[in-house]
């Protein structure tokens, strides 16, 4: 319209200059510049328009110059409509150009805004600004969303383009098979009354959609990736006097394409903005720390735990510290103590191209000292391609479970220790390099020594050198039991002390001498730990926990840790003592039990065997005795019920009372009887089984005659056979009983006489008891006293298994044909050769 108006004017002015000018000029000829005019700024309507005035102007002349058909009319009026003509062909190229210029402008500023950096939103207004007022009065986005068109934004131009839009903007949902709403591009060139009736949702719609005063439609779908975004919509209105032709479809459908990556990658843009802020705040709540790593080692994410748990202020700072950096500030090992290199790492290995499995690290803070256990699990993320994007890392803090873990562990195992020996020193020694690097760098054992000194009896270190080198201090500098503190103290009071922080003052003070002094100092100590260990109310030493090398820092769950390893050494060592002093008092009265030596038995061999039940139950209830009576020999084998002192109270008493009885009785086997009773005359129930045997010999004839009284019965041994002689009688101790009954058994030489306790036959093996059938088979064929005691011995020997179930004791007498000038004939296998125990 600007460029129309000066060009109408000039065209007129030249008309009226040339009708009117006297004497008549040439000026008509100058209307060609009006369209020349036009066509340098008017569109190619205003273009034609002024072309047909200027043909029309020129062609009018003829009137007042009254010179129709004349050369110089035609000559003009040839020019004219020649230079209009140009200039429409002209001024329609320079419109093509610049909607060209146009497109081109809004397809790269369309292209700029589909890099995924902005929000939909963001997207959709910059799009709308875009496409108006350039390619459209009106641009309309609508959105699929869950099956339903949504309208996402609507743009006007005109002075009341942003009440309309308002008003569009607010079209409710429809589904995707209205005419609106088209799978494919469709052009309007006119709008009808009737197509806005179908497009309108409601009577209000159409209302605004006629103030629009719209002249054409191109609507074309929003496709990208392969799926349906929308549809755009573009409107002409008569605002502005365009009208989309079948070129401008083509281009709505470019422009859309470029309109659909765009919405989509900014909805993506959203979507991932959306989910990393869900992510954000989920993962912020999470126990665990999660880091993510890009393909090149870096890491761009990690939540609130990872810097937390790495020692960082925030997760900023952590992401913003290089990954070797921060693993430095650790000295990371692997559950057996080998040291965990960077690569080792699960992420690593992820970055490497493996499929890692989760890996349990145990750290400790250079700076702090304080230990951790962590579990780190690595996963990668892929793109379509199977190329590697990110890793992802999970963090576990399993400190409390791994220490838990790890107490019960070495429990059970000083357990094991503490109980599989009583030999406390070696145990001890054991129990220090168990805590050893578990616990500490150092770990020390102390215990009086009854002499006002505190000496160091268990030490233990990684290294063998640095353990000669802590004994030497130890034998040079032994603790003071008086000392006011360090082990002295706690062996005292029985109250552990802790210190995480040695400085070089304190050692110092703790010094004797200057020489003392270095040697401190080479220790390299950096905390130390210090614990009772007591047993019974008493404190019976000290054990000593030093962190050094390590620098790790001991927590309160190692200080309980360690006071029950002390706890339990404590018990193990007053144990140990207190079994020494009851072995050494159980063999002491065992052997006061036995007779120390046979007596001599002119024309008898006898060999005994005795096998105590465990070294720790030295004091059994199974007894042997031979000595002279009247008329010969009595041979006795007996045994109480029960173990220990009760057990060993009754054995004495029924060993001496029986050989007094019998030495003070004219019939030797009487006192079987006198021990019953003095058994049933007891307050409490006394049970005892013997079987006695008095050997007779006259006129060179043998004999034995055997009372059993709740005893198994003897064995005789001859030839290659072996049987059962002598009869059954009550138990003593049971009931009064005034008989016993007796057999006697005529003695042949060589026979074998066997007298033995059910510890014999009720030994257990892997078939079962050892049984009476099997001992009469060890037993024949013996040929003397000796070899049927051996025998006996090596048969339970090889068929026992496990722990000796009961006492046994065997004595064997056999009549040989000796002269009793020379001499006895007595064998004691407990004391030529002590049988297995």
């Amino acid at each position: 319209m600007l460029a129309l108006v000066p060009a109408l004017s000039v065209a007129v002015a030249l008309s009226l200059f040339d009708l009117l000018a006297q004497p008549p000029t040439a000026v008509i000829s100058l209307v060609v510049v009006a369209p020349l005019l036009t066509a340098l700024f008017g569109t190619p309507r205003d273009v034609v328009a002024i072309g047909c005035l200027a043909i029309a102007l020129v062609l009018l002349s003829g009137f007042w110059r009254h010179n129709f058909g004349e050369v110089v009319y035609l000559y003009r009026t040839s020019i004219v409509a020649s230079v209009s003509v140009l200039t429409m062909f002209t001024a329609r190229s320079r419109a093509q150009v610049a909607r060209d210029r146009e497109r081109f402008a809004a397809l790269s500023a369309v292209a700029e805004i589909a890099d995924g950096t902005r929000s939909l939103d963001d997207t959709v207004a910059r799009l709308n600004e875009v496409v108006v007022p350039a390619l459209a009065d009106v641009c309309i986005v609508d959105a699929m969303r869950q099956g339903e068109l949504r309208r996402l934004a609507v743009r006007a131009a005109g002075r009341d383009g942003e009440a309309i839009a308002s008003g569009l903007a607010a079209r409710p949902p429809s589904t995707v098979d209205e005419p609106t709403d088209p799978e494919q591009p469709r052009l309007v060139a006119d709008a009808s009354d009737e197509l806005l009736r179908r497009t309108a949702v409601d009577a209000a719609d159409l209302e605004r959609l006629r103030a629009l005063r719209a002249v054409s439609f191109a609507v074309v779908p929003l496709r990208a990736r392969g799926r349906r975004l929308g549809t755009l919509t573009l409107i002409t209105t008569a605002h502005s006097g365009r009208r989309y032709r079948n070129e401008d479809l083509e281009f709505a459908k470019v422009l859309a394409g470029r309109a659909a990556r765009a919405l989509d990658n900014a909805g993506l843009y959203s979507e991932l903005e959306t989910i990393e802020a869900q992510l954000t705040v989920a993962l912020s709540t999470l126990a665990e720390a999660v880091t993510v790593q890009h393909a090149g080692g870096g890491l761009i994410y990690a939540n609130g735990a990872a810097a937390r748990m790495l020692g960082f202020d925030s997760a900023q700072e952590l992401v913003a510290t290089p990954v070797a950096e921060y693993f430095e500030r650790f000295e990371a090992t692997h559950e057996d103590g080998t040291p965990l290199h960077l690569d080792e790492l699960p992420g690593r290995r992820v970055l490497a191209g493996g499929e890692p499995e989760p890996l349990v690290v145990r750290t400790v803070d250079r700076a702090s000292g304080d230990e951790t256990w962590r579990v780190t699990k690595a996963s990668g993320v892929y793109d379509r391609d199977a190329k590697l994007k990110l890793v992802v890392n999970v963090i576990e803090d399993i400190t409390d479970v791994k220490r838990a873990e790890l107490a019960q562990r070495l429990l059970a195992r000083a357990g094991e220790l503490l109980a599989a020996s009583l030999d406390y020193e070696r145990t001890l020694q054991q129990v220090a390099e168990l805590a050893v690097p578990q616990l500490a760098d150092w770990c020390t054992v102390s215990l009086p020594d009854g002499h006002g000194l505190i000496r160091t009896v268990a030490v233990a270190h990684v290294d063998p050198e640095r353990i000669a080198f802590a004994r030497r201090l130890g034998e040079r500098y032994p603790a003071l039991a008086d000392a006011p503190t360090g082990i002295a103290e706690v062996v005292r009071d029985g109250v552990s002390q802790c210190v995480n922080e040695i400085h070089d003052d304190m050692l110092v003070v703790a010094a004797r001498d200057d020489e003392h002094l270095e040697l401190l100092r080479g220790v390299g100590m950096r905390a130390g730990l210090i614990v009772p260990m007591s047993a019974s109310g008493a404190n019976v030493g000290a054990l000593s926990l030093i962190s050094a090398e390590s620098g790790r820092r001991f927590s309160p769950a190692d200080v309980e840790l360690a006071e029950e390893l002390a706890r339990r050494t404590g018990v193990a060592v007053e144990n140990a003592r207190l079994y020494t002093e009851r072995s050494h008092i159980a063999r002491t009265l065992q052997t006061e039990l036995l007779p120390g030596r046979l007596p001599e038995m002119p024309g008898w061999s006898v060999a005994t065997l005795y096998r105590p039940a465990g070294g720790e139950n030295w004091v059994g209830g199974d007894y042997y005795d031979a000595f002279a009576v009247r008329g010969g020999w009595l041979a006795i084998v007996g045994d109480v019920a029960g173990r220990g002192a009760e057990a060993a109270a009754l054995t004495g008493l029924a060993r001496h009372t029986l050989r007094t009885a019998a030495r003070l009785l004219d019939d030797p086997l009487q006192a079987v009887g006198t021990l019953n009773a003095e058994l049933c005359a007891r307050p409490q129930m006394s049970l005892c089984s013997v079987v006695a045997v008095l050997l007779r010999e006259r006129d060179g004839n043998a004999t034995a005659e055997i009372v059993c009284a709740g005893h198994p019965l003897p064995l005789l041994a001859r030839d290659d056979e072996a049987r059962q002689v002598g009869c059954f009688s009550p138990m003593l101790g049971a009931h009064a009983v005034d008989d016993w009954r007796r057999t006697i058994v005529a003695l042949e030489p060589a026979d074998v006489l066997v007298l033995y306790t059910d510890g014999v036959f009720d030994a257990v093996g892997e078939d079962g008891r050892f049984g009476e059938d099997r001992l009469q088979r060890t037993v024949a064929g013996a040929g003397d006293a000796r070899g049927a005691v051996r025998r006996i011995d090596r048969a339970l020997s090889a068929f026992e298994v496990g722990a000796q179930a009961d006492d046994t004791a065997v004595l064997a007498v056999q009549r040989v044909a000796v002269p009793a000038a020379a001499g006895p004939i007595a064998h004691d296998l407990r004391r030529e050769g002590e049988p297995r125990r």
